[in-house]
């Protein structure tokens, strides 16, 4: 009988299990960020602060860190894992994004709070680094786009296409179009 176990067992056997968290983690302390369902999340965040709080002390022993080396796997991922732990703002947090569309499971964001990581591309946080962006993108040549411009100019009071201007790949959604 399943009685009040406290481990989540995520469906897999222990090796298995082992090392999806170990990857994940690995993930989020390269990234930041990481997108799973929700009782991955949850098994992730555990593991996770329990390594933040055995880094969250004055002088890490050796065997800290072996411990650390073992999940994280490399020694840069251990050296960015202490300054992330030195630092104030260090924690686990989980936010519930939505529902994956294969097999509606509940999708969530793990992040660390407060890490300086990669940002990703077009995801500026002030108006000067927007402007930037674009002219890095009009010195590569890309244009926005276009189509979407002229769609919305075309549609009528009711926001479908008329007949002549829908386009010709688009499928008719009349009874007698099937």
């Amino acid at each position: 009988m399943y009685k009040r176990v406290p481990l989540k067992k995520l469906g897999r056997k222990r090796s298995h299990r082992v090392s999806l968290i170990q990857n994940q983690i690995r993930t989020l302390f390269k990234n930041g960020i990481l997108k799973t369902t929700t009782t991955k999340a949850k098994a992730v965040k555990s593991v996770t602060q329990s390594l933040l709080s055995d880094l969250n002390e004055k002088e890490i022993s050796l065997s800290t860190r072996r411990k650390v080396k073992k999940i994280l796997g490399s020694k840069e991922l251990v050296e960015k894992a202490i300054k992330y732990a030195k630092s104030e703002d260090d924690g686990v947090r989980i936010v519930k994004v939505g529902f994956r569309s294969g097999d509606n499971a509940q999708i969530s964001r793990v992040e660390l709070i407060g890490f300086e990581g990669k940002r990703k591309r077009g995801a500026a946080k002030t108006e000067k680094e927007e402007k930037e962006i674009k002219t890095q993108e009009s010195k590569k040549g890309r244009k926005p786009n276009k189509d979407i411009e002229e769609r919305t100019k075309r549609t009528s009071a009711s926001g479908k296409l008329s007949k002549a201007k829908r386009k010709s790949t688009e499928r008719v959604r009349t009874r007698a179009g099937l």
